[in-house]
This record gives structure tokens, C-alpha cells and sequence, in this order.
């Protein structure tokens, strides 16, 4: 399920057996997410999760009620009538709620209404838009930009495909906003996005009917831009007609996506620059869209649409030298920066370079060296050393090889020049050269924000602070050299200049040789610059408490003292609630500066293997905010097996523990049909084939079969579900199901760093005869119902197992009669299914609208 988050939003629960914090509002991640999704209604005993609950008053007649839509006699004109809209429409909903739609009298009054249920809820109101057939596409597209707007981001395409908004109209109002930015380059934000579904073709559509409707767009437009992008249909043409089917349509998944993408693009990109100016060069626009048409990762397109609407009214070539104003302006107010650093999607090290893709980088290597003195004079010396040494690492490169890591460093040292203006003292060359070489080459993407914020605290320094920083005889490599970078965020208010003195002699010396070992090595490093920024904005961090902790730190750094910082610092008071929990116990007052002292073992009673368990996670933090947020929500089930996990986890039980049949009728039913299963999905399947890990992964990718835990854990976060446990909402009630239940596993692709790509959900389920069989859920980040088909029918031919999926309506696909699969009560008291976008208590669980793939003899 795609989750969006709504700000502002207040969360309360109705259950009249739980008891939660009325207006409860939880500290979480960066993007922090609310939702509005409440626990309501019994239904054959089961309570079901949905959202606001619709008022009864909307069983009255429609004749019981009186809409007034008479002009106010004191006002004038079109305003007063509007007004006289909106007051019937703000009536109706707040007597009918959503009943209000169907009882308006007249179009323009459901209009409105549709537009105060947004209010309500934005998701059931776009529901209840989907299945209105008397509005205009004019009006259904007001509504819907109305919902982006009450949201704050865009929405999918599983909410504007069912609404049915002609093309024609979408790709008018998507030219009209794009032609109604600013002529002056201005940041890209989630809040202001052009949402790329304003120019998608009907998915319903035969692929020629398609091709023919985005040819006839672009001939309508009769320009010259137009007119060149005509030959990018013939190519789409070329590369997918030969695969269309009988039916008109693509039968292989990924080229359906891929031609969704490209049309959409197209159109896109074209509606970004419609509003080009007579001075623009079109050659150059259109190879821009060439470009990144089929390259670029569809999260990065509107910064690059947005660049291309600006470029178009300019009568040269991109130059990303107008950038560097705007970021020095930005980083001369640095503390807190890095949130707002990675809002500026533009500066990324990857997409900022995206329209470069067609152009020749030492081209632009060469106009970066001569525009460098009228950016920088002061500093044009430095840094055209750092040029010389990119232009003799690309001369050593042929042309075949890639020059992705080149470009990084180029875009990087844009962003460091641009830290270099934002201080109007000219800072000493000989400092400031320790700096931009290390951070410039500097490996990991992830700490940049944190060291350019560093390096223009750096810049806006006194003197004195400069020369301690940039001294030349700093032992320990580059991290030792931009470790204090994270100190100057606490100069003047907490931190003074003498502090940073003796801060520095602490870290160099002899005793603290340890701590200079410990930043070396990269994870501790990342750690340390996040833990000090967090530190920042901690209520728990005062001032008189600040120095002793970097002290301590300087004298006996580890990582899990940093880690336990981290978590003091993100969560606040929420902390102690956590190691309540854990059964933990310890001296509140003063905490961070005995964490830093002495670690974990300041907590009574602290288990020594689940610290060293925990701090070996990705992303460890968001167990005990996770947990918390249960708490607080009264989930005791959910937290009862929160503790299941992390006690199963430290104790090497977690396998054992979720296959086990006590408390759940589901797996005993299983294990009667099946019984080596209790040992587990890995103990019953190898691995895939080489045709399927070939078919979907690309080099350096791998496939697994996932019942690990922390695998089980984190999915949601890192290909963005609505199970992600860094959210605060209802549905993260269901996640528990996935780890502790045994008859849920995870399809996953990773990355070569580990990160997950995709994943999809499969389930041991029991047929219509209550025979044992497998059912693949709707695969993420595509939202694809087969995206792991062929890695599932590897799973089940290796376990003799019949393999079911959801029909694909789509494909032409249909449910055949009595073919269904279902799943008994389960052991966790919430789940949450992707073939019908559901949170379910415990209770039993029938799909029908399911399709048989494989047909193998069960086995037993």
C-alpha cells in the first residue's frame, strides 16, 4: 500500500477495550508521518481498519434538507455565488458527511462538497471520486489537485488511474503549471511538485491507440520542440510493437512499466518546456530530454522537469553555476542544515548531473575552469587545483569507462564552492585547501550534507577557529581532519572558541589514541556526524552538560556509545519509556554524559548480547521508537512480541520461536499436511535458478528468500510501505505479523551494499481442499501483482507446492469459479494483506480473486 503523510493530523483511538493519548502526536523520523486512519466498526466480530467514521445523520432525504445557494444580496457577481457553493457544500458535509455527494443538487455544489470531504479524508473521498460519473474532467482534476494539496505530496497512479480524467485535460494543466514557475532558478520540493500522473496515457488503452493519442498531442502543439520529440515516439514505437500481444496490450510486466514510463516522461518533459521562449535553443532542449528520457530514476524527474521549464525560457545551455548564490545563501544559516540539504534534490551526487548525460565532461570541466575566478576569485587558486586533478583523472580514463564517480566529484565541488561564498571573510587558502580535496574525494554519499554544512560553519568562523582546524601537523587521516567540523554547530551559543581548543588537544592526544582508531573506520564516523547533529536540537543535551559529553567522547569513543547517544537525542523522554520496557533502569538527570563515560553498562540490568545485537542493525534506531510508539498506542500484543523478537533474536531462537504452531491455529493446520515446514521456509528452499536471479536482478544484485529479521523489520522503510516502523499510524500495528508469524516470508532483491531494492510478501496458505499452498503478494516498489512470479514458481516447485497470485485485471486476467485460497487465525492480533490494501485482526482470511500458477502434486 502507498502511504502518504499528512501533517497536522491528530490520531485517537475508538475501541472502547483501548486506551490511547487523546491528540497524541509521536517525535519520529525526519519525515515524520502522521495518518488519519482510525480503528472503527465491528464487522462479524472483527474490527477492521478504516478511516473517519461516516455520520448516521446521512440517512435523511433529500428532502429534508434546505440547500440555499441565493446570492448574499451584499455581495456581487461570480464571488458571492461561489460563496453561496461553498456554504451549501460545507452544510451538506457537516449534516451528511459523505452522503453529502450524492445528495447535491447540482454539479457545482457536489464539486465543492468533494472538495470540504477532503477535509475529512483524503484517500475516501478520492474513492468515492472514482466511482462519480456526473462531474467534468475539469472538476475531477480540481478535486484532485485539491488532495495533493491537503496531503502535501504527490499521489499514484492507484488513486488518479480510476478516476478517469481525460489526458487532454491533464497534460493542458500540467503545461499551464509548468508555464507558471518562476523565470529564476528556485529549490525543488516534495510540497510543489507537478505530479507526473498529469500526462499519463490510459493504462486501459491498446498500445497503438496509445502511440496514436501522444502523436496527436504533439502535432496539436505545432512547434518546433514538438515537432523534434515526434521521432522519440518512433523510437518507443520500434522498441515495444514488436512485443504487443493479441490483445493489444504487453504481456511481460516490466514492459508495460517501461512504456508507461517513457510516454509519460515524454510528455512531461515536453509540458516542462512548452512554455520555451524565442531565444531558447531547441537543439539543446531536446537533447536534454534525450538524455533522460530513458535514464533517469523516476523519484529525480521533477528536479530535472523543473530545470528544463527554467532552461527553456534561457538562451544558452545549462549552467549549474547559477546554483551556487542560492546554496551559499542557504548555507549561511547552516545549524540545522542537513535536513534541509537533503531537500534540495537538485545538489544530489547523482541526478544534478542527469542533463549532463549527452554532453562531453571535459567540455564541462573546461567552462567550470574558466568560470571559476568570477565565482570564487579569492579561492580560484584552490580550487582549480582540484579541476586539474579531475581533468587528469578523466584524461586517464578511456572513453568506454565510466565517469559516473568524476561527475560526483565535479557537482561536489559546485556545492563546496558554493560553501565557500556563503561568508563574506576571506578565508586563509592554506586552511581551506585541507578541506576541499578530502571532501571532494570522500566516499561515502551519505556524510556529504554533514561536511559541507561543516565546512561553511567553517568559513563563517573567526580566524582563530580556522587556524586550530586547518592545522597542518592533524594526525589520524581525513576523518580526524573533518571530525571537529561537527563541533563549530555549537559555537558561540553552547560551545566557545577556548572549548574548541581544548576539544581539539583532547582528540590528539596521546591518551586518546583510541578515539582517533575508532573514527577511521567509516561506520563510526557516519555515526559520529549524525549523533552530533542530532545533539543539536536534543532538548536532553543543555548547555552545561554539552562540553564534558564531546570530552568524554574524545577520550573513550565507541560506537555504541554513539549509538545510545543517537537514541537519547532522536527520541527524548520517549527513551525512558523504552527502557521501561526493556526493563531497564537507570539515573535520568544526566544520562548523555554517563552514556558517553560508560556506555551501555550504566543501565541496570542492560543485556550485554542485545546491545551488541542491536547496534549491529541498519537502522537500529527505530526499534525502540517503534516499540514506543506501541506503547503509546496501547498495542500490548503488539508489544508483548516486540519482546518476543528481540529476546528470540539475542538467544538465536527467532527461526524456532515464529514456525512454532502454539497460539497459532493457521500453522498447526499446516503442519498436519506439511509438517517439515516447522523448520522453517530456508530449511525447505536453496536458492533461486539462474534464469530467474538473471531475469531480476541486475550485476551485483541478489535475490533471497527472507525469513531474517531485520530483513523482516525494515523493508517497509527502504522501498517506502505503509509498514515502515519509522511511521506513526495505524497500520504499523501489522508489521509484528510478518516477523513473528511463520507463514509469512519476503521475496527480496538487494543491493551490492545490502539495501532493499523490492520485495514481495508470500504466504503459506491452504487451499480450497485445506492442502498447503504458496500466494504471492503484490510486489514493491512497483505495486506489481507478478514483479517476483518467477522467483515464487522457483520457490514453489522446489517445496511441491501449488503457487497462486492475484488476478491481474489488467492482463486480461480473470478468477476462475471456486479457485480461492485462505489463511486460519495467526498468531499476531494484526495483518496486513497487499492484494486488498487491509489491516485485519486476527481472524480468518478467505482471497478469491486469486489465480493458480503452478499446478504441481502436493507431496506430503
Amino acid at each position: 500500500m502507498d502511504f502518504y503523510p499528512i501533517n497536522g493530523l491528530t490520531q485517537q483511538l475508538h475501541e472502547s477495550n483501548m486506551e490511547s493519548p487523546i491528540g497524541f502526536s509521536a517525535e519520529a523520523e525526519d519525515d515524520s508521518i502522521q495518518n488519519p486512519y482510525k480503528r472503527v466498526r465491528l464487522q462479524d466480530g472483527a474490527t477492521a481498519l478504516s478511516e473517519k467514521i461516516v455520520n448516521s445523520a446521512g440517512t435523511k432525504q433529500l428532502s429534508e434538507r434546505q440547500v440555499n445557494l441565493q446570492p448574499d444580496p451584499e455581495k456581487q457577481g461570480s464571488d458571492s455565488k461561489a460563496e453561496a457553493i461553498r456554504m451549501a457544500a460545507r452544510d451538506l458535509v457537516d449534516k451528511f458527511q459523505y452522503e453529502a455527494i450524492e445528495k447535491s443538487p447540482n454539479n457545482e455544489v457536489q464539486c465543492a462538497v468533494f472538495l470540504e470531504c477532503l477535509k475529512l479524508s483524503v484517500l475516501k473521498t478520492l474513492e468515492k471520486l472514482s466511482k462519480t460519473h456526473s462531474l467534468s474532467g475539469a472538476d475531477k482534476l480540481r478535486i484532485m489537485l485539491a488532495a495533493e494539496k491537503e496531503l502535501k505530496c504527490p499521489i499514484t497512479d492507484v488513486y488518479w488511474e480510476p478516476v478517469r480524467i481525460p489526458v487532454s485535460i491533464r497534460f493542458e494543466k500540467a503545461k499551464r503549471l509548468f508555464q507558471s514557475l518562476p523565470d529564476t532558478p528556485s529549490l525543488s520540493r516534495e510540497d510543489n511538485v507537478i505530479n507526473l500522473q498529469l500526462t499519463a496515457l490510459n493504462p486501459d488503452k491498446m498500445i497503438k491507440d496509445r502511440l496514436l493519442e501522444i502523436r496527436q498531442i504533439l502535432k496539436l502543439e505545432n512547434n518546433e520542440l514538438s515537432r523534434q520529440l515526434l521521432s522519440e515516439v518512433d523510437n518507443i514505437e520500434k522498441e515495444f510493437m514488436p512485443r504487443v500481444g493479441e490483445s493489444g496490450h504487453l504481456s511481460v510486466d516490466r514492459d508495460n512499466r517501461d512504456f508507461k514510463l517513457y510516454t509519460t516522461r515524454l510528455l512531461y518533459l515536453y509540458a516542462a518546456c512548452s512554455g520555451f521562449s524565442q531565444e531558447a535553443d531547441i537543439a539543446e532542449l531536446t537533447s536534454y530530454i534525450r538524455s533522460v528520457l530513458y535514464t533517469t530514476h523516476s523519484l529525480g524527474i521533477w528536479h530535472i522537469a523543473k530545470e528544463l521549464a527554467y532552461l527553456s525560457k534561457q538562451p544558452g545551455s545549462i549552467d549549474y553555476c547559477r546554483y551556487i548564490s542560492a546554496v551559499a545563501n542557504l548555507l549561511k544559516t547552516p545549524a540545522p542544515v542537513v535536513s534541509k540539504f537533503e531537500e534540495l534534490q537538485q545538489l544530489s551526487d547523482i541526478d544534478g548531473f542527469v542533463l549532463l548525460e549527452s554532453k562531453p565532461l571535459d567540455n564541462y570541466l573546461s567552462v567550470l575552469r574558466a568560470n571559476i575566478g568570477k565565482m570564487t576569485p579569492e579561492y580560484s587558486q584552490v580550487l582549480r587545483t582540484t579541476v586539474d586533478n579531475l581533468e587528469s583523472n578523466l584524461a586517464a580514463r578511456s572513453p568506454l569507462e565510466d565517469r559516473q564517480d568524476i561527475k560526483v566529484q565535479v557537482h561536489r565541488l559546485l556545492v563546496i564552492i558554493a560553501a565557500c561564498k556563503s561568508s563574506k571573510e576571506i578565508m586563509d587558502t592554506s586552511v581551506l585547501e585541507h578541506f576541499v580535496g578530502v571532501i571532494t574525494e570522500h566516499g561515502n554519499t551519505k556524510n556529504i550534507p554533514y561536511l559541507i554544512s561543516g565546512l561553511a560553519r567553517l568559513v563563517q568562523s573567526t580566524q582563530k577557529i580556522q587556524q586550530i582546524l586547518g592545522k597542518p601537523g592533524i594526525s589520524g587521516g581525513p576523518h580526524l581532519r573533518m571530525a571537529p567540523l561537527q563541533w563549530l554547530a555549537f559555537v558561540p551559543d553552547r560551545l566557545s572558541e577556548d572549548d574548541i581548543v581544548e576539544l581539539c588537544q583532547s582528540l590528539q592526544a596521546p591518551s586518546a589514541g583510541k578515539s582517533r582508531r575508532q573514527l577511521k573506520d567509516g561506520k563510526v564516523f557516519y555515526q559520529w556526524l549524525a549523533t552530533l547533529e542530532r545533539a543539536l536540537t536534543s532538548k536532553v543535551m543543555n548547555k552545561a552538560m554539552l562540553m564534558p559529553v564531546l570530552k568524554k567522547l574524545t577520550q573513550s569513543l565507541t560506537y555504541e556509545k554513539l549509538c545510545w547517544l543517537h537514541m537519547i537525542f532522536k527520541m527524548g523522554d520517549r527513551f525512558n519509556q523504552f527502557l521501561h520496557s526493556m526493563g531497564f533502569s537507570c539515573q535520568k538527570e544526566g544520562l548523555p554524559l554517563l552514556i558517553a563515560e560508560k556506555g551501555g553498562s550504566v543501565l541496570e540490568g542492560e543485556n550485554e548480547e542485545l546491545s551488541q545485537w542491536l547496534m549491529k542493525q541498519r537502522h537500529y534506531h527505530l526499534l525502540p521508537f517503534y516499540m514506543v510508539s506501541m506503547i503509546e498506542y496501547g498495542f500490548t500484543e503488539i508489544t508483548d512480541l516486540i519482546h518476543k523478537f528481540i529476546e528470540t533474536n539475542v538467544n538465536n531462537t527467532f527461526i524456532e520461536n515464529r514456525q512454532s504452531p502454539l497460539n497459532n491455529p493457521h500453522l498447526q493446520a499446516v503442519y498436519k499436511e506439511y509438517p517439515e515446514f516447522q523448520a522453517g521456509w530456508g530449511a525447505n528452499f536453496s536458492d533461486f535458478s539462474e534464469e530467474t536471479r538473471n531475469k531480476l536482478l541486475s550485476p551485483e544484485e541478489t535475490l533471497k528468500l527472507s525469513e531474517d529479521p531485520w530483513d523482516l523489520f525494515i523493508s517497509g522503510l527502504e522501498v517506502h510501505t505503509c509498514l515502515s516502523p519509522n511511521g506513526v499510524h495505524y497500520y504499523s500495528c501489522a508489521l509484528m505479523s510478518y516477523l513473528m508469524d511463520g507463514r509469512n516470508a519476503m521475496i527480496i532483491r538487494k543491493s551490492s551494499k545490502g539495501n532493499i531494492l523490492g520485495r514481495s510478501i508470500i504466504r503459506m496458505v491452504l487451499d480450497q481442499d485445506d492442502r498447503p499452498a504458496l500466494f504471492l503478494e503484490k510486489g514493491y516498489p512497483d505495486k506489481n501483482n507478478l514483479l517476483f512470479i518467477d522467483a515464487a514458481r522457483d520457490i514453489a516447485d522446489e517445496m511441491g507446492l501449488p503457487l497462486y497470485h492475484c488476478v491481474d485485471a489488467k492482463r486480461g486476467e480473470k478468477a476462475e469459479a471456486g479457485e480461492e485460497v485462505k489463511l486460519l487465525k495467526g498468531r499476531a492480533p494484526y495483518d496486513y494483506f497487499d492484494s486488498i490494501n487491509e489491516v485485519k485482526e486476527r481472524q480468518a482470511v478467505t482471497f478469491t480473486n486469486v489465480k493458480r500458477d503452478v499446478m504441481l502434486p502436493f507431496s506430503s
